[in-house]
């Protein structure tokens, strides 16, 4: 026993409730919990500017395109600032399988963590989204980028 209440001191506040009020209490916190999380992802608006993620719709091979994910909020800057410019610069980062949740129908896509712009990339990374596709074990094993020297930041996804 602890302090003379009767209870020991050890109990918290929600122990010393009746068990009906006890159940109700924890559902508040739940709920608050819940509500709290949900406020939250409701506030993650993709499209405002600041947002530290974004897709990028890009386009490669002329008729082709696949989608990026950027990270980088100076990234994210660079590409919207990119889109309808005739001056643009090639999109270029690592391959990994599946679709990363954002570059469907494409059973690949580029890690967001690498992802970059650059004025020149070495040939061997060249490349259109199909051909990528058709040879997905050889891009992923052995050249390991993709860096199509066509591609051109068409529009933001989200």
């Amino acid at each position: 026993m602890g302090t003379g209440s009767g209870y020991p001191e050890t109990m918290n506040p929600t122990q010393l409730m009746r068990p009906g009020r006890r159940v109700a209490a924890r559902l508040c916190t739940l709920m608050v919990v819940a509500g709290t999380s949900a406020l939250a992802a409701c506030d993650r608006n993709p499209n405002r500017p600041g947002t530290t993620e974004a897709v990028f719709r890009v386009s490669a091979c002329s008729t082709q395109t696949f989608n990026i994910r950027l990270t980088d909020p100076q990234l994210i800057q660079q590409a919207q600032g990119l889109i309808g410019q005739a001056q643009q610069r090639i999109v270029t980062g690592r391959l990994a399988p599946g679709d990363g949740g954002f570059n469907q129908p494409w059973s690949w896509y580029l890690l967001p963590e690498t992802v970059q712009f650059a004025d020149v990339t070495i040939e061997l990374c060249d490349g259109c989204p199909r051909m990528v596709e058709d040879d997905l074990g050889y891009w992923i094993d052995t050249v390991g980028q993709f860096c199509p020297w066509s591609s051109r930041i068409v529009a933001r996804v989200r």
